[in-house]
């Protein structure tokens, strides 16, 4: 290690370095209105993110960014906001998205840096739980529910208070439709908490096992286990409510699947065998009733008839289709650098105009995540946010895979990581599906709670390749089957 002369500038320079460095969650936090509300006087914040790096590598940390397989693709969609700069009509119109984004790749680096650590996990854990119940309280008092589509929550609805209004960018009140995109994130992820906690209630019983717990896990024992058992239940109870009072179909069906596919997985071999086949056979029934019923099914689809029922009417669908093909001409236009974040909502009533929607009315997005995506940053921003995806599920595929290789006798480590895995791959599972129709655009408010996510994902990554490093084996090994219960 280089050795420096204590009264030298360059001494006191690192030590301030280190300062810095040391608290720049804080620098981060400070920084974080400017960026989630900017303005073209507050656009110097922007440098607070790369000047968070640059003092990382002055203080000589050994990764001033921390090394994630998701660096490559992220550098890329780095890369293709700076393209926007250029491409876009308006820069200052554009502006609210390109601060989003910047914060969000700080705030991802943050959380991967301190979630390779396990207390740092934990904190990094309940700032994403506490964003997701912040949003279902905003979503509360200050969604607008302009279309109610299942008459059974109408009551509660007319009763909701309103008195958060004139957020920069859904002055009007939020839209149900992004309400629920923020949520699925961390639905999963409480719902597996849920059923981990029952689960330490069992495992609580072994005082062998409580003793080998470490740092903030701790907690969970004894009534302190009960608490928080409690509490969370009804922080999950609250946050399910909110979901389904948005009544956002694509996050409905998304959750769902969702769900599904993580019970699939947790149940024993055998069990998960037979399930299958039962899902295939209800498979099967349900398409020849289609078939057998198609014109219903036909003029259920077109909105009428059947469509009484807003809760089950696919009106929306021709609107949808509409703007997609009208995304895929912007892209065809903009292949390479997009038409810049956020000037899908502007460019379309001029260059592509809708038919089936009014010129009057916004589309804030093309109502699918990769669409938007390409809109946005170009197709290079699209693989870009693909390899993100694709990066991601391959880090929770190793985790379980180092999971099932370094179990402790007791279980109870076993069982952490594995909730850990399916919450955080359900909510990433759960948006991807909802964003196949809806969209939580790059860069808009909510959408930091998929930096978190990710964050949250390498970080856990992280620890378990150290494990690997440590000299274990990380080689497979036949198992019976990989569920929860196990």
């Amino acid at each position: 290690m280089k050795k420096y002369n204590r009264k030298s500038k360059t001494y006191r320079f690192r030590i301030i370095a280190i300062f810095f460095d040391r608290w720049h969650w804080v620098l981060l936090v400070i920084a974080a209105p400017f960026l989630i509300f900017p303005s073209p006087s507050r656009s110097l914040a922007l440098i607070v993110i790369p000047g968070l790096w640059i003092i990382a590598c002055l203080a000589g940390r050994n990764e001033p960014l921390p090394r994630t397989p998701l660096n490559a693709s992220l550098l890329l969609m780095f890369c293709m906001v700076l393209v926007s700069l250029w491409s876009t009509f308006d820069l200052a119109y554009s502006l609210s998205k390109i601060s989003g984004m910047v914060l969000g790749i700080g705030v991802f680096f943050a959380v991967a840096h301190e979630a390779k650590h396990p207390n740092g996990f934990g904190l990094s854990l309940l700032l994403f739980l506490g964003c997701g119940l912040g949003i279902a309280t905003l979503g509360v008092f200050g969604t607008s529910w302009f279309n109610s589509k299942i008459t059974l929550f109408d009551p509660v609805i007319a009763r909701l208070p309103r008195f958060i209004m004139g957020f920069q960018g859904a002055e009007s009140g939020f839209h149900p439709n992004e309400v629920a995109g923020a949520l699925i994130w961390v639905l999963p992820l409480m719902i597996t908490i849920c059923i981990a906690l029952f689960s330490f209630q069992r495992i609580n019983k072994n005082k062998e096992t409580i003793a080998q717990r470490k740092g903030w896990l701790v907690i969970l024992s004894g009534w302190r286990l009960t608490v928080v058992t409690i509490l969370f239940l009804v922080v999950t109870f609250f946050v399910c409510m909110v979901f389904l009072l948005s009544q956002s179909r694509g996050g409905y069906i998304g959750l769902a699947l969702t769900l599904l596919l993580l019970i699939l997985i947790a149940l024993p071999r055998k069990l998960r065998f037979y399930s299958l086949i039962v899902l295939l056979v209800f498979g099967l029934i349900l398409g020849f009733l289609v078939a057998s019923r198609w014109e219903s099914v036909r003029i259920w689809i077109s909105g009428n008839n059947l469509a009484a029922d807003p809760a089950l009417s696919l009106n929306t669908l021709e609107g949808r289709l509409e703007i997609w093909s009208r995304a895929i001409y912007g892209i065809q236009d903009f292949p390479f650098t997009g038409m810049g974040m956020n000037a899908f909502r502007k460019v379309v009533p001029v260059l592509y105009p809708l038919f089936s929607i009014a010129p009057d009315i916004d589309i804030g997005h093309a109502h699918n995540e990769f669409l938007q995506a390409a809109l946005d940053l170009g197709i290079p921003g699209l693989i870009a946010f693909v390899g993100l995806y694709i990066g991601t599920i391959l880090m929770l595929v190793e985790v379980w895979r180092t999971t099932r290789l370094h179990q402790t006798n007791d279980g109870y480590e076993s069982v952490v990581t594995r909730c850990f895995v399916f919450g955080l791959g359900g909510g990433l599972i759960a948006h991807l599906l909802y964003g196949l129709t809806d969209t939580v655009a790059l860069g808009a408010k909510p959408g930091l709670l998929f930096w978190i996510l990710l964050g949250l994902i390498a970080g856990l990554y992280g620890q378990k390749q150290a494990v690997c490093r440590d000299g274990n084996s990380c080689t497979p090994t036949n198992t019976v089957g990989i569920g929860l219960n196990e």
